[in-house]
């Protein structure tokens, strides 16, 4: 099951999409309506990739095909949390 949200919807639903992709979904990102990103569950990461030696090949591989992706700083930037500091954990 593949699944496309936009970026704010995806900031917005971050947990949901997540199970998602641990049921076996991916999940294809949009700006103005336009792939940007896709959203993969760690098993389906760790078969693509592997051990890691051959991630940059992968990724090379994956920007020749593809071509990379033009984000502004003030893009990369708006997509920080600026709400006030809470507990996090990685658990």
């Amino acid at each position: 099951m593949n699944l496309a949200t936009t970026i704010a919807d995806a900031k917005n639903n971050l947990p949901k999409l997540i199970h998602a992709v641990e049921g076996g979904g991916d999940i294809h990102i949009t700006r103005h309506g336009k792939p940007v990103a896709v959203l993969i569950s760690e098993e389906r990461y760790q078969q693509m990739f592997g051990t890691g030696k051959n991630t940059f090949q992968a990724m090379m591989g994956w920007r020749e095909k593809y071509g990379g992706v033009d984000l502004t700083d003030e893009e990369v930037d708006s997509w920080r949390d600026r709400s006030p500091a809470r507990e996090f954990s990685w658990d």
